[in-house]
């Protein structure tokens, strides 16, 4: 068997509601974020995974210990490992702000947003999707070099971190919803195999 990735996105927050940009801003699960987690961590955990790496933002890390509880339900017991560099694409100056106020504030970066997903838009000073799914790749290959041969490893990020990593990969892209993942083989060309599992 070959190793199994899982790309996990957290469950909904207040501010993906509102439409507010998260970035590495820190606001939890809502209701429908919890269970959307639970739903996730109830199939995932049959997966019997060998590691839960998590960003160490509230919103993925709830996500990340309820997987891991699940997990804990069946008898197994994970490492549960959060890292910085999980995090979220960092949005700058848009931080916190809704569509109308990203708009006034930053005119010509929103209308270069609106034009199509870029992996190279640099948003508010923050950083581009390419740069953190750099970081995310790197921690990921790092764990998988200690995962033995049929482990699946599973890892629980944001939107555009996720996505930025799977261009990184070398395959499809898709924009995860709330509570939704993707299953890599974690051998040759894992991206061009992925499997979408709505939220």
């Amino acid at each position: 068997m070959t190793r199994r990735l899982v790309l996990l996105r957290h469950g909904r927050t207040a501010w993906n509601v509102a439409g507010r940009f998260q970035g590495q801003a820190d606001p939890p699960l809502d209701h429908v974020g919890v269970a959307q987690a639970r739903a996730a961590a109830a199939r995932l955990a049959r997966l019997d995974p060998w590691r839960i790496l998590t960003s160490d933002l509230a919103r993925a890390g709830t996500t990340a210990e309820i997987v891991a509880a699940a997990c804990a339900a069946t008898g197994r017991f994970p490492d549960l490992v959060p890292d910085p560099a999980l995090r979220e694409v960092a949005l700058g100056g848009w931080e916190g702000l809704d569509d109308a106020e990203a708009r006034r504030r930053f005119p010509d970066e929103h209308a270069a947003w609106r034009a199509g997903p870029s992996p190279v838009l640099r948003r508010g000073g923050g950083e581009t999707e390419a740069e953190a799914g750099i970081r995310v790749v790197a921690v990921v290959a790092a764990a998988l070099r200690d995962a033995s041969e049929g482990a699946t490893l599973v890892v629980v990020s944001h939107g555009l971190a996720l996505r930025g990593a799977m261009r990184v990969l070398g395959g499809a892209a898709p924009h995860l919803a709330n509570g939704a993942w993707v299953v890599l083989p974690a051998a040759r060309s894992p991206a061009r195999r992925a499997t979408l599992v709505p939220g």
